[in-house]
């Protein structure tokens, strides 16, 4: 048997990869693809001369550059291998997508599409499961399984991946054999507190009663709505989320029921999603088009509304209109360290990097005790060759020696691959909700919100201002009123006494001091949020500010 890897867009995004496997059978080499991004061709790969065939497509999630190509590649009757979730929502993918970018052959592509969670046999003698990766809902790696005699060699495809859950759909894992680690070597350090600052900004906006628009791509609306929605359960805050459109679809797909977020794929009139205090959520990215342009349209000239561009970067935001605008860039990739430790954690004997090029590929090199591949071209490279592995021809004798003595270069023993004795964690979403396995920091939020668990108060409530007016009122108009249920004698107070009680009382209440926080000061516009609720007040009422700073 024999192993090679292949870069399929090594002009693009450098995230498709072909492996091949020779002699699994006779006279024929199975190839596999693994993503379809921008740029991927398997024509001038495979040597037909040679017998060479696709055999299968292996979608890790449904982001662009992870999918873009597919109609052009899919050949040879091979099937588009994907999670259930990714299969369930790429039909109205693909749609969305032709609007705006060169996607072909979506019919074609949703023929081929299959369904995949668990052990699946591509030829005899090779295996592939699907495994959670993070980063998006339904995202996912690959690992593949290839019979060697008495034992299976493991390559395992990591494809966009974090070790944190994504709405609802775990991490990677870090317990499985693995000899070949296809890593997606894309980091971020920031993503955390992006995203913390994120539902920060949008928190602060639409609980100081402002309306809010969220432009987004589908996958990314849908995660930015599970925060939001459960988020705000937590803090018991009744606030509505409406999705339109493409993200709205999405959801729907996938089967999300989120507290307060309401799904409309289809709407007549946009103003049902503009209202204060409210969210809406809608795509694209930047409102140029489709529903999120159609929305932005009701907000542009609403010094009041907030409009939030969360984009994968690249993109300049619309910043025209009177209402206020921010942007962010969303990219759910790993940091440093924890691609470190995962590879650690497998400790492979070949790390092949992927969607990473130039000095973002260079710097893996010689970091691990396993063969690093951080190739640039198109050439292919042998792995694997008749019963043993095979590092780069440019390594020396020396690292040689450290690969082999680190590494377990034998095998993995399975009985039978595929049933359950071989175990892969589900890619199905959990019905757990962890925000904070997520990348949000809860104990900011909650500083600022005051979150955390809701615990059952049994105590009797603390008079408020309006308790104490109207308890106030009762007390003057009971001592007008004697026991007969006859006016008072004219040692109580008169009709004009109990007047000028309640004129004290209103004025009382007017002079009230209420802490509040600036949360947005700009453009000739100041925004105040509120520590507490004021009653009897609504939108558009004039009220006059006495400012008093609190050191």
């Amino acid at each position: 048997m024999r192993i090679t890897y292949q870069h399929a867009n090594p002009r693009g995004g450098r995230e498709s990869t072909l492996l091949r496997f020779e002699e699994l059978i006779p006279d024929q080499t199975v190839a596999v693809l693994i993503d379809a991004g921008s740029g991927a061709t398997v024509d001038d790969l495979l040597d037909r001369s040679a017998d060479e065939y696709l055999t299968a497509v292996c979608l890790t999630h449904a982001h662009l550059d992870h999918y873009e190509s597919l109609g052009r590649v899919i050949q040879d009757g091979a099937p588009i291998l994907a999670t259930p979730s990714t299969t369930a929502i790429l039909e109205d993918v693909l749609a969305a997508g032709e609007a705006y970018y060169d996607i072909t052959e979506t019919e074609r592509v949703i023929d081929r599409l299959d369904a995949c969670d668990s052990w699946t046999r591509l030829v005899e003698g090779l295996h592939v499961h699907p495994v959670p990766a993070g980063h998006a809902p339904g995202a996912c790696g690959f690992l593949f399984a290839v019979r060697d005699d008495d034992v299976y060699r493991t390559i395992l495809a990591t494809g966009d991946f974090t070790r944190r859950g994504a709405a609802g759909y775990p991490g990677l894992p870090t317990d499985l054999p693995v000899d070949v680690l296809v890593l997606t070597g894309a980091t971020n350090s920031s993503f955390e507190a992006t995203a913390t600052e994120l539902v920060t900004s949008i928190t602060e906006r639409v609980l100081a009663g402002a309306p809010v628009l969220a432009c987004v791509s589908a996958l990314t609306g849908v995660q930015i709505a599970y925060w939001l929605g459960h988020y705000f359960d937590r803090i018991d805050e009744r606030v509505p989320i409406r999705l339109a459109g493409h993200v709205a679809n999405v959801y729907d797909r996938l089967g999300y029921e989120v507290p307060a977020v309401e799904s409309i794929p289809v709407f007549d009139d946009p103003g049902q999603f503009v209202e204060n205090g409210a969210i809406a959520i809608a795509g694209p990215e930047v409102p140029v088009g489709g529903s999120s342009s159609r929305l932005f349209e009701q907000l542009r000239t609403d010094a009041n509304a907030f409009v939030v561009q969360v984009t994968g970067g690249g993109t300049d935001p619309v910043t025209s209109g009177r209402c206020t605008t921010a942007d962010f860039v969303f990219s759910n990739h790993p940091t440093r360290e924890v691609v470190d430790d995962v590879v650690a954690a497998y400790d492979p004997v070949h790390a092949v990097i992927v969607h990473q090029r130039n000095d973002g590929a260079d710097r893996f090199t010689d970091r691990y005790d396993s063969y690093v591949w951080a190739t640039d071209d198109a050439d292919e490279y042998c792995l694997f060759d008749r019963g043993g592995w095979t590092g780069p021809p440019w390594v020396s004798e020396r690292t040689v020696r450290t690969v082999e003595a680190n590494t377990d270069m034998t095998g993995h023993l399975f009985q039978d691959i595929s049933s359950s004795s071989v175990p892969v964690p589900t890619v199905e979403r959990t019905p757990s909700v962890d925000l904070t396995g997520e990348g949000l920091h809860l104990d900011s939020l909650d500083e600022r919100f005051g979150g955390g668990e809701s615990v059952a108060d049994t105590s009797p409530p603390s008079p408020t201002a309006d308790d104490a007016a109207e308890s106030a009122v009762d007390d003057a108009a009971e001592s007008a009123v004697d026991d007969a249920g006859e006016p008072a004698d004219e040692g109580s107070p008169g009709l004009a006494d109990i007047e000028r009680r309640l004129d004290a009382i209103e004025t009382r209440l007017r002079a009230d001091e209420f802490e509040a926080r600036v949360i947005d000061a700009q453009d000739g516009v100041t925004l105040l949020r509120l520590d507490e609720e004021i009653d009897d007040v609504s939108h558009g009422d004039r009220l006059t500010v006495s400012l008093s700073p609190i050191e």
